[in-house]
């Protein structure tokens, strides 16, 4: 009974990770692009329209905010109970594997840093905006950013290969192997647009 608990949540686990977590990062990543439109277009339609949404706190409570705890937590728990062959076995998905544990630390404590700087501890879009921007022109806080952020793709991508394996989608060592490069692909196609965004949000001009 217990292996079969397990095997449903670490089901449960990798699904989340996809849908809603997944799919949230994206369409996060596809709204910030609009920063490269300049301050005003991503204060006033960007931010303001997230923040307009009817019902928007029930939403990212539902949608987000649970699925996330929930993914972080037993992440977590993934992490604690992980016996690492890296420094054992030098093949590349053991490294996949080790940095798939490492990532999600890094990207559970960034998660909860940007919830509760740009979406509690801030007062409208302004302010949002500002505490952003603020953080991002710090040499420091732009170059840790970054690293989070490439983290948290590192971890949807390689997450998304494992998904597909652990679901039985994709089977033997040729389709893996593609799918492995489809999904790199992924990662470095999201970090470098990722990076740009942040880059252009640092080299806002706005007076603090």
């Amino acid at each position: 009974m217990k292996k079969r608990s397990n095997f449903f949540i670490r089901r449960l686990h990798s699904l989340v990770g996809l849908i809603p977590v997944g799919i949230f990062l994206c369409v996060h990543l596809l709204l910030n692009s609009t920063a490269l439109a300049g301050p005003n277009f991503y204060a006033n339609v960007t931010i303001a329209g997230m923040r307009g949404i009817p019902f928007i706190i029930i939403a990212e409570l539902l949608l987000i905010a649970i699925p996330i705890i929930f993914h972080a937590a037993y992440g977590i728990y993934i992490v604690y109970m992980a016996k690492n062959n890296v420094l054992r076995y030098t093949y590349a998905r053991n490294w996949m594997f080790y940095l798939q544990r490492i990532t999600a630390i890094i990207t559970t404590i960034f998660v909860i840093f940007h919830v509760l700087t740009l979406r509690i501890f801030t007062d409208g879009v302004s302010d949002t905006l500002v505490s952003f921007v603020y953080v991002l022109q710090n040499p420091l806080g732009l170059f840790l950013y970054c690293v989070c952020v490439v983290a948290a793709i590192f971890h949807f991508s390689n997450g998304l290969f494992t998904l597909l394996i652990t679901w039985g989608i994709i089977q033997g060592p040729r389709v893996q192997k593609i799918f492995t490069y489809i999904t790199m692909a992924i990662f470095v196609f999201l970090s470098i647009l990722s990076i740009i965004i942040l880059v252009a949000i640092a080299n806002y001009r706005i007076i603090f």
